[in-house]
């Protein structure tokens, strides 16, 4: 692994979604950057996988196995983090889901299963998320939270995701008005949106529906699908001190998706 730059040590963070994917991504690059990285996700086996990358390249890793819709779980994992570390810096939440191939769908056609457990991990994941990581930053004296958005939360472009596209929605308005509110605390709360990433969250999509992933590609001003590493880096930039005035902000990574 390539050195880093330090820019986040000392920093002790919470990472949920972490066992894949930008999760993934941002757990190492943050741990290559001096971070302690505390793994959330249901894939305990994966997180361990994760964990065992950082920790092999010098990084320090806790794992905390945790479904982010189930509250309990999500402040035991909060609570696990804060006492290994005399508390938390940080927050970047990722976990999510997509089901455009098991069953979301427009809206007449929706089942409301699907709709439930679709809320259920984006939406009110992320306010369990953002729940616990406030009282953990508050305690603190402040810190970052960043909250993975996406641009079928700010157009309709996601034809047939109605459910993801509406848990995004308001991933975006909650993340906002958070920001408003503890901003006077010390803790800036941005959000990152990712436009088409090639990651495992995308893989059935790619692999299932070649010709159409090749024509959203084509979309894509740079012409190509992003990477995981490449929303890192935002996430990261965020976390820093360089970004101490940036708060309340949406700050794409599509490739120029949303500018055309």
């Amino acid at each position: 692994m390539a050195p880093g730059l330090d820019r986040l040590t000392g920093k002790r963070v919470v990472i949920t979604g972490a066992s894949s994917g930008i999760g993934e991504a941002t757990a190492v690059l943050f741990a290559r950057e001096g971070a302690r990285v505390a793994l959330l996700s249901r894939r305990e086996d994966a997180l361990e996988e994760v964990a065992g990358r950082i920790r092999a390249d010098g990084g320090t890793a806790l794992v905390l196995p945790c479904d982010v819709s189930k509250e309990d779980q999500v402040q035991a994992a909060f609570a696990r983090a804060e006492e290994a570390w005399g508390g938390l810096d940080t927050v970047v939440g990722v976990a999510g889901v997509e089901l455009y191939d098991v069953g979301d769908d427009r809206v007449d056609r929706l089942d409301l299963s699907v709709w439930q457990q679709t809320i259920d991990i984006n939406l009110t994941g992320m306010f369990l998320t953002l729940k616990y990581g406030v009282q953990a930053l508050l305690r603190a004296g402040g810190g970052a939270i960043v909250v993975t958005g996406s641009p079928t939360g700010l157009y309709g472009i996601a034809l047939g995701e109605d459910a993801y596209s509406a848990a995004k929605a308001g991933c975006h308005g909650l993340a906002r008005v958070v920001a408003n509110e503890v901003a006077r605390d010390g803790i800036r709360v941005n959000i990152v949106v990712p436009g088409l990433i090639d990651t495992p969250i995308n893989a059935r999509f790619k692999e299932n529906h070649p010709e159409d992933w090749a024509a959203v590609n084509s979309l894509v001003p740079m012409r190509r699908a992003g990477l995981a590493e490449e929303v890192a880096t935002m996430n990261l930039w965020l976390c820093t001190d360089e970004a101490s005035y940036a708060t309340g902000g949406y700050f794409t990574v599509d490739g120029g998706w949303t500018a055309i």
